[in-house]
């Protein structure tokens, strides 16, 4: 793909003071700077804009006044909403209303998760890109870790036999005793949906269920905020000798069943770092009839983490996926009855490697769009014709990459752990993930 021909992009919400979305979205748009083009930012105030145009060095790319504007005069093809405040779905209806009044030819909206406002907006929200023949996007970007996707190979080519049940384990160091005092304050406001629930066990468990292709039948969870108040910290980690009000929850005790293969799943999530210096912040347990998973990582944070990989199980016939695979990546051990694997990138960056996968998963759906191909036969001509539509949902399938209606699933489902904690019940959730 040409510069010319690179998928133009606007920004919502980006600014100097939005420094998590400087690091994913704006270094992984660098790392696939062939398929994208920053081209239009807006923000409340336009100073915002200008200044993050001068920071990051965007010649190409124009301060917008308002979102009216953005729609009608910047050309962009794919507006990506990184705004964390109350007013990012009224921001999104306009836009919807602008593309909708002005006939643009957007194609692309990315949202990040998780998703600031209610889950009957999130379904009105579906229903309206689907209506405008918009595609969407949603930032579960673990499905792209190349970690998370070798373990959902080795499951689906039967390494491990059937699996048997799954732990997992993990610390939100946000939500513990201590306070980075930069830390933005909707991390701890529960309207905000960033809590230790949402965030970090919605992209886990998203990450989960993708990995054993499989949703969940029931479940029941408790929830706990023990930690009403944390004391602020400098950067060094210093008590800066106040303490500030939390209203989130630090602990979470969950429990499900899949529905294929009626698999227990038990999961812990709890604010704040490992009590002794060898406990890993993120531990995912996978046990097979033959053979078993382990995934590890130094944060609870399984999107933006680098990961280990560890592998017990019998031979299989992987060719291509282990061809794809860097010798530093990988160890393999053969025995005759079993293999035993370590997985482990060295240099991984995944706060920005997994985003720029995302990315380059929506460059790869644009080109089998505009059919980019050459020397093509009327058979292949008519597959293309075929894919010409909107991707609705990912699922739990490898190919594409995760959109809106992922997130609804993903969103009912987080609502469900908090009614189970609620009504102190278990709950059947088999049916969260229909649509409409």
């Amino acid at each position: 793909m040409t510069q010319n021909s690179a998928i133009k992009v606007g920004f919502v919400g980006l600014n100097c003071a939005n420094t998590l979305a400087i690091k994913t979205h704006c270094q992984a748009i660098l790392q696939v700077s062939s398929f994208f083009e920053i081209s239009a930012i807006y923000n409340d105030n336009i100073q915002k804009s200008l200044d993050i145009i001068d920071r990051l060095s965007l010649q190409d790319a124009v301060a917008y006044p308002s979102l009216k504007q953005l729609v009608s005069n910047s050309g962009i093809d794919m507006i990506v909403f990184t705004s964390n405040g109350e007013q990012i779905y009224d921001n999104i209806m306009s836009t919807l209303d602008n593309i909708r009044e002005e006939e643009n030819q957007i194609k692309y909206l990315l949202f990040e998760w998780s998703l600031n406002f209610s889950l009957t907006q999130t379904e009105f929200l579906v229903n309206q890109t689907i209506e405008l023949d918009i595609q969407t996007i949603i930032t579960l970007q673990s499905r792209k870790s190349p970690y998370i996707i070798r373990a959902k190979e080795l499951i689906e080519d039967g390494s491990i036999g059937k699996i048997n049940s799954i732990e997992v384990a993990g610390n939100g160091n946000w939500f513990g005793y201590e306070r980075l005092e930069k830390s933005p304050q909707f991390l701890y406001e529960m309207g905000a949906r960033r809590d230790l629930v949402s965030y970090c066990f919605g992209h886990t468990i998203d990450a989960l269920e993708y990995i054993t292709g499989s949703y969940f039948s029931t479940i029941s969870s408790m929830i706990f905020n023990n930690i009403p108040e944390q004391t602020l910290v400098d950067d060094m980690g210093n008590s800066l000798g106040r303490n500030v009000q939390k209203n989130v929850p630090d602990h979470l005790l969950f429990q499900g069943k899949l529905i294929r293969g009626n698999v227990p799943v038990s999961c812990s999530i709890k604010g704040g770092k490992p009590t002794k210096k060898f406990t890993k912040n993120l531990v995912i347990d996978i046990h097979g009839t033959k053979g078993d998973l382990k995934i590890e990582g130094d944060a609870g944070f399984i999107e933006i983490s680098n990961l280990v990989l560890y592998h017990s199980g019998i031979k299989v016939d992987v060719n291509a996926s282990v061809q794809d695979i860097p010798p530093e990546g990988q160890v393999i051990y053969n025995t005759d009855d079993e293999v035993l694997e370590f997985f482990h990138y060295r240099n991984y960056n995944a706060l920005v490697g997994n985003m720029a996968k995302l990315y380059q998963s929506i460059a790869d759906f644009n080109d089998r769009k505009l059919g980019r191909f050459q020397d093509v036969s009327p058979l292949e001509i008519s597959q293309k014709q075929q894919t010409d539509e909107l991707l609705l949902i990912q699922g739990l399938q490898m190919d594409g990459f995760p959109t809106l209606l992922d997130a609804l699933a993903l969103y009912r489902l987080v609502e469900n752990v908090y009614k189970s904690n609620a009504v102190g019940s278990t709950l059947n959730v088999s049916n969260i993930n229909q649509y409409p």
